[in-house]
């Protein structure tokens, strides 16, 4: 692993995922890049105007300031950790803008923070990171955060637990799991879904297999949105290549 991307809204949820950061990148000696995808305030035209207009786009302006200020300011943060970093500060929608991103920094690993999904900005985050997971071309790392959007568990990988699919040859569970287990030196568990109310582990790695057509998606549901959305560990979720 050499290129490690983090797109961070600078919200806790993000603060909890930036501990996974520093533990990847620390083991693996990728350079991390910091992504913040503005999203600047626009006027609604379907409303009459109030006052001056201009104090709206001063508003815009401070708050994009303060933005790249703040990326800047987690850049030396993490610079001075020893950590590698270069920093990307975009405007766009959210997940085509990391999607993008990850092109263009060839990124091996995206790693976003999952939070329950309790207000409007949550869910809109949410959607986000399930539209990463489902696009992106690297592997994804999901982290959770508790209801007061503080860890769950703490930064370390000692054990893995692959969660076995009908699909998934063993094959695919060395490739995905090999280098992990090394960098990390930490015990394997290949589980099936039944397996994993008894499991306790660090880290669950899956992979995504692409869905064939509406009836395909009814008839078999997306196992690995729903681990994401209940697992209080972090998923690291694989993409299955498309013969």
């Amino acid at each position: 692993m050499t290129n490690l991307l983090f797109p961070t809204d600078f919200s806790t949820s993000n603060d909890v995922a930036l501990d996974w950061v520093r533990l990847f990148a620390q083991k693996t000696g990728a350079t991390v890049t910091l992504l913040h995808v503005f999203q600047p305030m626009l006027p609604d035209s379907t409303f009459p105007s109030i006052g001056d207009s201009g104090m709206g786009m001063m508003a815009s302006q401070e708050i994009e300031d303060i933005s790249r200020q703040r990326l800047g300011e987690l850049a030396s943060r993490l610079e001075a950790e020893g950590l590698q970093i270069v920093i990307d500060w975009r405007i766009g929608s959210v997940e085509d803008t990391i999607l993008d991103a990850a092109r263009v920094h060839s990124a091996d690993l995206i790693v976003m923070g999952r939070s329950d999904l309790s207000t409007f900005f949550d869910r809109l985050a949410g959607s986000a990171v399930s539209d990463v997971t489902d696009e992106a071309l690297c592997p994804v790392l999901i982290v959770p955060v508790d209801d007061e959007g503080k860890a769950i568990q703490p930064a370390q990988v000692n054990t893995i637990a692959y969660a076995m699919q009908a699909e998934t040859t063993r094959a695919q569970v060395t490739f995905q799991t090999e280098s992990l287990v090394d960098v990390f030196k930490a015990k394997l568990e290949v589980l099936t879904e039944d397996q994993f109310d008894n499991a306790h582990p660090d880290m669950i790695v899956m992979e995504l297999h692409p869905k064939a057509g509406f009836l395909d998606g009814l008839l078999h549901p997306n196992y690995t949105n729903a681990l994401i959305e209940k697992s209080e560990v972090p998923v690291l979720v694989y993409h299955k290549k498309e013969d």
